[in-house]
């Protein structure tokens, strides 16, 4: 006889052994104790987040021969077992993807009228709600609101927005939350402790990685890697089978970033080709990586949620000091990018993630906007103080950089109008004057003119945007803070009005 899998196996059976929905618990925890429950309950989440266990426990409740109703089942009693088991005749589970017709609902409508057939209550779980056609929601719908004395329905979905308004208005609705890694990891340990299983802690956390919210997900990988190799499960059988990034490449891409490196990026793409790993689940990952960075950044802590080692910790700090948030923010956009081309217009897995990498380590090759502001940020996050231009004591008049260090600040003036400051800019320095300047790179000029002509226009000055659209950069004078361009003769016109 076939072996019954881990996630059925270890199904939660009473309210106590459900990790996260704690908001859900205690709703219907009380409501039974104070003989208060609904005649229609619509659970939603996403795959593998407890649903249809939560409804088989709330039927439990109902029916159990010792004491029901009650929040604690005994899990002996002949219609424990058998609601556990699936075989109980007052807890119908209907399949709404495969049953979704009229007809099929006029057949539930006639077993409804039904008594129960051992128990005090009949329970029906209706899976995939969503999926019912609006015809069949019209049939139902008189039933679903006058049901029966001691009749419940559960009506379990992924999709809520697709279920009828009429509906939704007639049940009490529960929004069950995607379990966080932490939790999924606390379940697998729980598991592997009871079934003997030796895991390793890096492979647990990889599992939680990769099941993407879902406890289902997470003990069915499981139950695959004890089939593949047994017991300890290894952190290099769970990258061999599920082909998931370990953390060296993913903190080698974030270092990458860090860097601005592109030809590390491209090696670690390389890589994770090599390893034959997936690379669509290696960008998520990547995702997953720079938004932790990201909080990091920003909280200047690791959450405890975060389930990483006390070495990863250290990493992520330092990895989260080097990176600029907008840099992270502009990976965060690529990487996801990347995903909606590889999902919706099949392009290539590999050239999306290096062309994704590529873009997040250089954005002088990219004249956007948000690319500009990055630009701009590690130009910031490369000055330690601030640079003057002091006036030399020697005659001449010439004028001297050097850095110095910051001074208390003055009391605050009011500043010129924005006119006064291009004015000044156009004029140069005067003579004697203390002003703030730094050197130039003209090829970076030359490649951040696309993004400047962009900001033009995205700050509403779209005449100025136009008019300089065919003048070029030609020299930079960073002493005297200006930049010549230069318009080519058919451009006469745009050179007269600039």
């Amino acid at each position: 006889m076939a072996e019954t899998s881990l996630y059925r196996r270890h199904r939660p059976l009473t309210f106590d052994e459900v990790v996260g929905q704690e908001h859900v618990v205690r709703t219907l925890r009380n409501a039974v104790e104070q003989d208060r429950v609904h005649h229609a309950y619509l659970f939603v989440g996403s795959r593998g987040t407890g649903k249809t266990s939560m409804a088989k426990i709330l039927a439990r409740c109902l029916n159990c021969e010792r004491g029901g109703p009650t929040t604690e089942p005994c899990g002996e009693c002949e219609s424990c077992v058998a609601i556990a088991a699936g075989t109980s005749l007052d807890v119908i589970e209907m399949d709404a993807a495969s049953n979704r017709s009229v007809d099929d609902i006029r057949e539930l409508r006639e077993r409804v009228g039904y008594m129960p057939a051992s128990g005090r209550w009949k329970v029906y779980i209706i899976d995939e709600a969503h999926m019912l056609t609006r015809e069949a929601w019209n049939a139902f719908l008189k039933t679903l609101e006058e049901p029966p004395p001691n009749t419940v329905f559960v009506l379990a979905t992924t999709e809520a927005h697709k279920v009828m308004p009429t509906i939704v208005d007639r049940c009490q609705r529960f929004d069950f939350q995607r379990p966080s890694a932490g939790q999924i990891t606390e379940v697998l340990e729980r598991v592997a402790g009871s079934e003997g299983i030796e895991i390793a802690d890096g492979a647990t956390s990889a599992i939680a990685r990769a099941a993407s919210g879902s406890f289902r997900d997470a003990l069915g990988t499981l139950d695959q890697l004890v089939a593949y190799g047994g017991s300890p499960v290894e952190t290099d059988d769970v990258l061999a089978v599920l082909g998931v990034a370990d953390a060296e490449l993913i903190f080698g891409a974030a270092d990458a970033i860090a860097e601005g490196d592109g030809r590390s990026a491209l090696e670690t793409v390389d890589q994770l080709a090599r390893s034959g790993r997936d690379v669509v689940q290696f960008i998520r990952d990547l995702v997953a990586h720079m938004r932790g960075l990201l909080v990091v950044k920003t909280a200047e802590t690791v959450p405890d949620s975060f389930t990483v080692t006390a070495e990863q910790e250290e990493r992520l700090r330092a990895q989260a000091e080097r990176i600029g948030e907008k840099a992270l923010v502009r990976a965060i956009d690529e990487l996801s990018a990347a995903l909606t081309s590889i999902r919706e217009w099949g392009d290539d897995a590999r050239t999306a993630l290096e062309l994704a990498l590529l873009k997040a380590v250089r954005p002088d090759s990219d004249p956007s906007r948000e690319a500009l502001a990055q630009r701009i940020e590690r130009l910031e996050r490369g000055f330690s103080g601030p640079v003057a231009i002091e006036e030399p004591e020697a005659p001449g008049g010439e004028i001297e950089a050097k850095r110095t260090e910051p001074e208390p600040e003055p009391e605050p003036q009011p500043e010129p109008e924005p006119e006064a400051k291009v004015e000044a800019k156009a004029e140069g320095p005067s003579a004697g004057a203390a002003t703030t300047v730094q050197a130039v790179d003209f090829e970076r000029i030359v490649g951040l003119w696309p993004a400047v002509l962009d900001q033009m226009r995205q700050s509403g000055s779209e005449l100025l945007s136009a008019v300089f659209q065919a003048a070029r950069p030609l020299a930079v004078d960073p002493e005297r803070a200006i930049l010549e361009v230069g318009f080519p003769p058919s451009a006469a016109f745009n050179k007269r009005k600039a």
